[in-house]
């Protein structure tokens, strides 16, 4: 079976309180195990294997985080990847939306 390159479905977004960035990553059909994740302050690089799919994903963060904090769990097909950021989220202006 030939096997396919593809992004993962995912989700970015923020915590709550806005203290960490938190990632969710959907993996059909791949074990723990095939699962590669490497981080820096500024991004992160997916890749993960399965019998017929290679996922691969690279990201920029909105504002730097903490890699050596960040925390991932895998279950049920989705990663979850949580890391703090190095500062409290500032120098963003909200947008009224009309």
């Amino acid at each position: 079976m030939e096997k396919y390159a593809e992004s993962p479905d995912f989700l970015t977004s923020v915590d709550s309180e806005q203290s960490q960035l938190v990632l969710e990553f959907t993996l059909i059909n791949v074990e723990k195990e095939n699962i590669t994740l490497m981080m820096n302050e500024n991004g992160c690089y997916l890749s993960a294997t399965s019998d017929d799919s290679d996922y691969v994903a690279t990201l920029s963060f909105i504002s730097p985080v903490k890699p050596s904090e960040a925390k991932a769990v895998f279950s049920d097909a989705i990663l979850v990847v949580k890391a703090p950021f190095k500062e409290p989220l500032k120098n963003y202006v909200r947008v009224t939306v009309e």
